[in-house]
């Protein structure tokens, strides 16, 4: 079921198309920003071969100058690679004759999926992994909650006999320390993982189903189901929010993974066939 394809957004896209017969429903997966269309240690691949047990047809591609997919990986940004996602939605309802498209996306694919989704009305639902607020729309006290996490995590450490031998070796790199409780500065210029466009406004009139997944140690997205949880209460977006507790952002273990995708086969079986 499994097969390389190609197809176009302004640039050639390239990944695999996993196409079940008489399949209906299609997931469409959506890397990270640094990643490719495995994701972290092969979970999209995991992901796609259960849904193609389940008759439930897959499409993981490359994002534009990632991967073996074409474009400047230096001049890649967010409203590019929402195109990618729109012509790979327009791909997978052509090839694999699929009714319904459900974008899954991690970290700021799940901005991808989102910014997608404020254009195209039409997707079943979102599937959302780790998926941080934009920089427009995180909340005042952002910084503050990520500097008080961080300090929580190096008091931990304070306790570890590994952290007093580092200590007494002169290993600890304390000016990092600091920098890391104090908080990352802004970068200059436009963010290339920021849109153009306001997409949480575009976004209102989108009320389909959404699964938002997190880590409860996740610090790359602190606050995030918080705000995202409170915009779908306000835009009436029927959405459900899983947390696995003692997860970080990747879901670095086989029991993390394992919930991920058990939590989210889960919630699609309920509404796939629907």
């Amino acid at each position: 079921m499994e097969r390389p394809v190609a197809f176009q957004s302004d640039v050639t896209l390239r990944g695999v198309l996993n196409a079940p017969d008489g399949a209906r429903d299609g997931v469409v997966f959506v890397h990270g920003w640094s990643g490719y269309r495995c994701g972290p240690h092969r979970m999209f691949v995991n992901m796609a071969r259960r849904l193609g047990r389940e008759g439930i047809a897959s499409l993981r591609f490359d994002l534009r100058g990632r991967g073996d997919s074409e474009g400047d990986t230096d001049a890649a940004d967010l409203d590019g690679m929402i195109d990618d996602l729109l012509a790979a939605a327009k791909f997978i309802r052509s090839e694999a004759g699929v009714r319904r498209v459900w974008p899954l996306g991690i970290c700021s694919g799940g901005n991808v999926v989102l910014g997608a989704a404020s254009l195209d009305k039409s997707f079943d639902g979102l599937i959302l992994w780790s998926t941080p607020p934009f920089a427009p729309q995180k909340v005042t006290g952002d910084r503050a909650r990520r500097s008080a996490f961080f300090l929580a995590e190096y008091l931990k450490k304070i306790f570890r006999r590994e952290t007093w031998a580092k200590l007494f070796k002169g290993a600890v790199d304390f000016r990092g320390v600091f920098r890391t409780i104090k908080g990352r500065s802004k970068p200059e210029g436009r963010n290339p993982k920021d849109s153009r466009r306001d997409i949480m406004a575009d976004l209102a009139g989108f009320t389909n189903p959404s699964l938002f997944i997190y880590g409860s140690r996740d610090d790359e997205a602190i606050g995030a189901p918080e705000y995202y949880a409170s915009f779908c209460r306000e835009q009436g977006i029927g959405a459900a929010f899983h947390t696995v507790e003692g997860a970080n952002h990747s879901y670095y273990s086989v029991a993390w993974e394992r919930e991920v995708i058990e939590t989210t086969l889960d919630w699609l079986r309920e509404r796939a066939g629907e």
